[in-house]
């Protein structure tokens, strides 16, 4: 099975991620695949990093380096984008995905998995949501925002990735019809979300 996990900006999207991959004995594919990608364009993970969301303004840019657990990135400078690069590192992040997908016992996290590997019996898309005040909490003790910083972030971050979702793969993200699994980590803990998508796998491969 294949798990693709989407999720609103500070909604523990790492912590149910990692957490799910240990629960199923499944490896985790995340903060890796921009050095994958990296290695097969001849360039740096983090300019692969900036690229994939070129898009975005710099500082939702910098804002999403620091979601994918490597504040380290923000260091870096982000170089100006170019068209024909961004689409290539835009094609290998896809051909990664699609080509660990193939071998199946996966959780991956983020760029748009789930759009980019399509209508499959064998991939289960869950999308984790929280408060807003929950998410704007967690920044804080996080990354020692203020709450106006991370409420900015929050609100931002999102927009963003809807926008990219429907211009990029034509998919509504965030809409619980896109998804199989939508899970309140505010209510439920990354604990409690991370037994729901366990249990959801289990029961998808007991069916197959």
């Amino acid at each position: 099975m294949i798990v693709t996990i989407s999720r609103e900006y500070g909604a523990a999207g790492l912590a149910v991620a990692d957490g799910s991959a240990r629960a199923l004995g499944y490896e985790l594919l995340t903060d890796d695949l921009p050095k994958t990608v990296a290695a097969r364009l001849g360039t740096s993970p983090e300019e692969v990093a900036s690229r994939a969301n070129a898009e975005a303004s710099l500082g939702e840019r910098i804002l999403a380096s620091l979601d994918a657990g490597t504040p380290e990135a923000v260091a870096a400078g982000f170089s100006s984008p170019d068209g024909d690069f961004d689409e290539s590192v835009r094609r290998e992040i896809e051909r990664t995905i699609r080509e660990r997908a193939a071998i199946g016992d996966v959780v991956i996290l983020g760029r748009y998995a789930n759009a980019v590997l399509g209508a499959r019996g064998d991939v289960l898309r869950v999308f984790l949501v929280a408060t807003r005040q929950w998410r704007c909490a967690r920044l804080v003790e996080t990354f020692a925002w203020s709450a106006q910083t991370a409420l900015a972030a929050v609100d931002r971050i999102d927009a963003a990735r809807k926008r990219l979702a429907k211009d990029r793969y034509d998919l509504r993200w965030g809409d619980p019809h896109a998804y199989d699994l939508v899970a309140d980590v505010s209510r439920l803990t990354v604990d409690g979300a991370v037994a729901l998508v366990a249990t959801a796998v289990r029961t998808l491969e007991a069916g197959r």
